[in-house]
Formats: C-alpha cells, structure tokens, sequence
C-alpha cells in the first residue's frame, strides 16, 4: 500500500513540477474581493489557491475528527458501564437470584 501512495506523490510532484515550469513565465490579474492585483506570476496564484485549499481542508478534517473522537469516548463508557453491570449480574449469588424469580407459569409484572 506504501508503494501505491509514494508512487501517487511522486506523480503529484512531477505534474505540479512540470505545470510550474511551462508556466513559469506566465502573468495574470487576480480579482480577491474589492481589490485587484495585477502582474502576478501564475505559479504564485497556483501556490496560494493549494495552500487556502490545504487550509480549509485541514479545518474540515479537523471538525469531522473531533467530533467522531467524542462519539468514540461516549460509546467507550457505554460499553465499560454496561460491562461493569454484567459483571455485577455474574457476581450475584444464587440465593440472590432465586429471590427475584418467578414462580412457574406466571408472566411477569407489567
């Protein structure tokens, strides 16, 4: 699986390589907002549309992660309280038990 994703990066470094040197002499204007830049190198537009993307990538992450972390915790003391509870059930005496059965052939209360 290592091999798949080091081959899947090498291949992103060498299409993000070749994109910035054939376009390494290109301008272009940038409307961000109200303001308007004019003159900028594409390669510098390229680099800071990936890194606001990394950005809002990573916050997602970030948010999605935390919030299965604390699900994750709560269902963790479920689980350790209603094995506590099982254990308990197990521990009981036989005579402790006996007192809480029913006689045969009646339901139980509603």
């Amino acid at each position: 699986m290592w091999v798949i994703r080091a081959l899947v990066v090498v291949i992103l470094i060498a299409v993000l390589l070749g994109f910035s040197v054939y376009n390494a002499g290109e301008r272009v204007a940038v409307n961000i907002l109200s303001t308007r830049y004019i003159n900028v190198p594409l390669i510098i537009v390229a680099y800071w549309a990936f890194m606001f993307g990394l950005l809002v990538s990573f916050v997602l992450f970030a948010t999605v992660y935390f919030k299965q972390l604390g699900e994750i915790r709560r269902h963790k003391r479920t689980a350790e309280g209603l094995a506590g509870e099982i254990s308990a059930l197990r521990n009981r005496s036989i005579e402790e038990a006996g007192d809480k059965l029913l006689p045969p052939g009646k339901d139980e209360p509603r």
